[in-house]
């Protein structure tokens, strides 16, 4: 495995040979693309919406010169799918890979790189869905590692059981947050392939920024239980192999549809460890063949039903240092709730992150929510710069293409 040195003399070395071997393109590429950040833009870009970016080299020329005009800084673009892989790889079905004539994110890259000397290159992050497999039943990981690699219910009942779209007849009145398959975070298979997905993009794209989570939780029920304390509720993670690992560390009883509900926090707790767990792999896997990567999570908005309800602790990751940004998705046509959910996540801007380069709090934006209205959006942009956000991303570019009111971005 390479590494970059990461202090000492053998560092200042590296860093000579590379300077006198480099065009001066490249050494201003580096110096412009790890400069010190002002006030982000970003811009998630799907690789299954309404537009299909990335499976046209014509549509991802497009999108980097509508973002380079308009001012966007970073773009999020979708490369890992339900399985799917917008690169080439043997981690995945890499089919879409060859869409576009060539590699997909090559291009973006090479694109994105590009620009007048007094521009700073549009930083690339590859977005990742990590647990979730929407509908695709036939992903290579569930074929590779076997249907125990998908979610069971406290009932036992597998996801890959469960209807794809409204909610299933045993559910009692409820219904998944995002119906669709999800991992169970709890598999240590599950968890190496997704570092091993960042751990391969880092390797083969140098000029990639960043590696970008999402869908890096387990999936909630409507309506939401905070924990499974409660008795009347639906959620996730009890296949055997993690109820017994559970057991083995904690010695206490997951506590099923049938048993006890002595030991539900203790169980929540493992849970949560378990995405946790899948984070710290990849920040320390990809800063490891890297140093300044940054590794960013799209995250729930109210960070306590994300603690509670997904067992994702986005706040707990910045503590610890091992994600360097939470872009926060507060997606909401109540400009007035939208204000005052950045008012509150802004909380965790006081933590310092381990990557000088990384903001630490970004607000997610719901564009298509405004998109005949982009004065609220623009209302909400504000607001988020007001309370202190390092910057918004918008959701998402394919609700933006062909509508120039759309990126008439404030410009404070």
């Amino acid at each position: 495995m390479n590494r970059f040195p990461r202090t000492g003399a053998p560092c200042l070395l590296l860093i000579a040979l590379l300077i006198s071997g480099c065009s001066s393109f490249h050494e201003n590429f580096l110096v412009r693309l790890f400069a010190p950040k002002s006030f982000e833009v970003g811009l998630w870009v799907q690789a299954e919406g309404a537009n299909r970016t990335l499976d046209s080299a014509d549509k991802i020329k497009a999108l980097v010169k509508r973002a380079r005009a308009a001012g966007v800084t970073d773009i999020y673009a979708q490369v890992y799918r339900s399985g799917r892989a917008w690169f080439p790889t043997k981690l995945a079905d890499d089919s879409p890979s060859k869409r576009a004539g060539q590699d997909p994110l090559a291009l973006l890259l090479d694109l994105a790189s590009r620009g007048e000397e007094s521009e700073r290159p549009i930083r690339v992050h590859a977005w990742i869905n990590a647990f979730a497999l929407a509908r695709n039943k036939n992903a290579p990981i569930i074929r590779e590692l076997g249907k125990e690699a998908v979610l069971r219910d406290q009932y036992g009942r597998s996801l890959l059981e469960y209807p794809l779209s409204g909610k299933p007849a045993w559910a009692k009145g409820f219904g998944l947050g995002t119906p669709g398959i999800f991992l169970d975070p709890g598999n240590l298979g599950v968890r190496k392939r997704i570092t091993d997905v960042a751990a391969h993009l880092v390797r083969n794209y140098p000029r990639l920024a960043g590696i970008h989570l999402d869908f890096i939780r387990y999936p909630y029920a409507l309506p939401i239980s905070p924990g499974s304390h409660f008795s009347s509720r639906l959620d996730f993670g009890y296949n055997e192999a993690s109820v017994a690992r559970f057991a083995q560390e904690t010695r206490k009883t997951a506590p099923r549809a049938s048993a006890m509900r002595v030991d539900a926090a203790a169980w929540d707790a493992w849970r949560r460890k378990q995405v946790t767990a899948a984070v710290r792999g990849v920040h320390e896997t990809t800063t490891g063949l890297r140093r300044q990567v940054v590794v960013s999570a799209a995250v729930l908005s109210w960070a306590e039903r994300a603690y509670l309800s997904a067992f994702q602790d986005w706040r707990g990751w910045l503590e610890g240092g091992f994600l360097d940004k939470a872009v926060v998705m507060n997606y909401t046509r109540d400009v007035h709730l939208a204000a005052q959910i950045s008012r509150s996540v802004l909380a965790a801007k006081k933590v310092k992150t381990s990557n000088p380069h990384a903001p630490g709090v970004v607000i997610g934006l719901g564009a298509y929510l405004f998109t005949n209205n982009p004065a609220g959006l623009w209302r909400e942009w504000r607001a988020a710069r007001t309370a202190g956000a390092d910057g918004v991303a918008l959701f998402s570019y394919d609700q933006m293409v062909g509508n120039d009111a759309m990126w008439k971005f404030p410009v404070r």
